[in-house]
């Protein structure tokens, strides 16, 4: 099993890299994100400008492992710590102009959709999951538990709950065995795929 640890900020370009791998089928990320042939291109830079303006800014954990096979970084887990969740909603212009780049005419909707995800948050303080993601050729082996399962770690010493968003029932089915519960279906806008909210209390 690979070693969890903490990524470093001049990793951010190869976490990046590989989070825009393992959201490479996911339907929230593709209805987000334009159907053009620089598909990838626009999740890494979406992935870079979510560490670069708001991971980061916020004091958030980028957890991440190496491949064993020497194959760069297996995935990454992105938490916000109690408190500290909030997407900042300023941007300068080179900043905004990157979002863009990003998004392309479907930045509208993800400014609305980052909306819909804090006004559906719980008001207790939680740790708040936002990005968990395994290359797909190194999924299924436990990579994806061993990531979250410091922020459960630390979650429990604090006494406080841990939140996320689930973006298909396949990832939901994982959450449940890890402790976390469905707080009911959260409908986006414009015919977006569903998202489960969940919560795990904290144990002991």
């Amino acid at each position: 099993m690979a070693t969890v640890r903490p990524a470093e900020a001049g990793e951010v370009p190869a976490l990046s890299a590989a989070l825009a791998q393992a959201f490479a089928s996911d339907v929230v990320m593709n209805w987000l994100l334009p159907q053009r042939t620089r598909r990838v291109a626009r999740r890494e830079l979406m992935f870079t400008l979510e560490l670069q303006t708001y991971v980061l800014p916020q004091q958030g954990l980028l957890l991440t492992a190496d491949d064993d096979r020497g194959g760069g970084l297996v995935g990454g887990c992105l938490v916000l710590p109690p408190g500290r969740w909030r997407m900042p909603d300023t941007a300068d212009g080179r900043t905004a102009v990157r979002w863009l780049r990003a998004f392309g005419m479907r930045l509208p909707r993800a400014i609305r959709t980052q909306r819909t995800l804090q006004e559906h948050h719980p008001a207790e303080p939680h740790y708040y999951i936002r990005s968990i993601g395994i290359r797909p050729a190194l999924q299924g082996q436990g990579l994806g538990t061993a990531l979250m399962r410091q922020t459960l770690d630390r979650c429990d010493s604090d006494g406080v709950s841990a939140y996320l968003e689930a973006s298909s029932e396949r990832s939901a089915a994982l959450y449940e065995r890890l402790g976390f519960v469905h707080l009911g279906v959260l409908a986006l806008h414009d015919g977006a795929p569903p998202l489960w909210p969940m919560r795990r209390p904290p144990n002991g």
